[in-house]
């Protein structure tokens, strides 16, 4: 607790200290920023473009962010004031270009207003804002949003690129900055000047599951190799989801058995089941097959003297899986967690599971009563 206390008294005469100068009140401000200039370079027409910047409070007193401004219609920002930030915590902060109802360079500033509620201190943020908004070139759709996909499907979009202008301009490549993206350019039209190019964009079906942000950069054959980037967006969600086995306590030589529900977005078939070693690859454990097309058969894990996990579960094509898994300890005795792999029949990644629990010598216990 005095930690805690001497922690928050240092802050506190940190955050006085600083603004003791004549030009503290923008000190402590600039202090909250990871970065105190937006550089959009160039970007297209119709393009969604934004930047972020990231406000930390270092302070042991909570910071009010009291006003989002611009000096220019040409950006603004997507969040709203008021915004608390409590001690030792971030906000991020979003600034969207304007890329349909202007063009040309922008040279502007955002600015933040900020305000410690306790002893009424103020301080003021300047951020100068640069981009090239190019009207000769043109984007659809604004954005590569690919909404929601599947976990293992991928998906393929369409990106339409537009310039007016050089008869010889030619877009070089469109190349993503991570690794779960690929591309191809095609030239469509060539009349005059007028140009259009489609860019084929493919999430890769190995994409996690998550938020994935990304940018395509495109480049031209123009000189200096202009780089327009354009952002990307897809959330990748499980279309197979399963809760984990919780075993709880396990004496040796009794066995104890579980269900595992797996559902899915739509019918699916299980192929074979795995129990995974701790490095990821799997055991020499003996594996069930479901024949296919078979609809009743249950399968279950030959017996196997040194494999302590079974299971069985009934072949078929429908939403709902379940699973019995059946452990009869060996002679591990502590904590397991054990990891499961599903293959599903044309699912390109298999459904994981893990199976958690204790372990304990039944001799031990006995003693102990």
């Amino acid at each position: 607790m005095k930690t805690q206390f001497y922690g928050r008294c240092i802050a506190s005469l940190f955050l006085l200290t600083i603004l003791s100068g004549p030009i503290a009140a923008e000190e402590w401000g600039d202090k909250m920023f990871n970065r105190l200039q937006i550089k959009f370079g160039t970007v297209a027409r119709l393009a969604d473009t934004t930047f972020t910047v990231t406000v930390k409070n270092p302070f042991a007193e909570e910071i009010r962010i009291t006003s989002l401004t611009t000096s220019c219609g040409c950006i603004s920002w997507t969040d709203q004031a008021p915004i608390s930030i409590a001690s030792r915590a971030e906000r991020v902060l979003t600034i969207r270009l304007d890329t349909v109802r202007h063009v040309g360079e922008k040279r502007v500033k955002a600015i933040v207003g900020l305000l410690e509620p306790i002893k009424g201190l103020t301080s003021t943020v300047t951020l100068p804002v640069e981009g090239r908004i190019r009207d000769d070139f043109e984007v659809r759709p604004s954005s590569m949003a690919f909404g929601t996909v599947d976990l293992g499907s991928g998906y393929t979009q369409r990106l339409s690129i537009t310039y007016k202008g050089r008869t010889d301009w030619k877009l070089s490549s469109a190349k993503a900055e991570g690794a779960y993206l690929t591309t191809q350019v095609v030239e469509k039209a060539r009349n005059n000047g007028n140009i259009q190019y489609d860019v084929m964009v493919e999430l890769k079906a190995d994409a996690p599951v998550g938020v994935l942000r990304d940018r395509l950069i495109l480049t031209t054959n123009e000189a200096g190799g202009s780089e327009i980037a354009i952002p990307v967006e897809a959330r990748v969600e499980d279309d197979i989801v399963v809760t984990d086995a919780q075993f709880g306590l396990v004496s040796i030589g009794d066995t104890k058995s579980v269900t595992v529900i797996l559902r899915g977005k739509k019918a699916f078939e299980i192929e074979s089941f795995e129990r995974l070693a701790r490095n990821g690859q799997a055991k020499a454990a003996p594996r069930a097959n479901v024949q296919p097309n078979a609809t009743s058969i249950i399968e279950s894990l030959p017996n196997d003297p040194i494999e302590p996990f079974k299971t069985e579960f009934a072949s078929g094509v429908t939403q709902i899986h379940m699973l019995r898994l059946t452990l009869t300890p060996l002679d591990d005795v502590g904590m397991f967690d054990e990891t499961f792999a599903v293959t599903i029949r044309g699912r390109n990644l298999p459904v994981t599971f893990h199976a958690k629990g204790r372990i304990q010598d039944q001799a031990v216990t006995s003693l102990i009563r």
